[in-house]
């Protein structure tokens, strides 16, 4: 996890399975969701790739 932009990082992550329709495991979405709970609300828009 990146230092510098974390709250982006974490969107950009988020936004890359919501396109592709990828599964989140367990421990992939706990450490997301702890790093986006320190941003602030980030909105992002998605449009599914299929």
């Amino acid at each position: 996890m990146p230092t510098h932009e974390r709250c982006r990082y974490v969107a950009e992550w988020a936004a890359v399975k919501t396109r592709w329709r990828l599964t989140v495991d367990t421990a992939e979405k706990s450490a997301l969701t702890s790093h986006a709970n320190s941003c602030s609300n980030i909105l992002i828009t998605v449009t599914h790739a299929f």
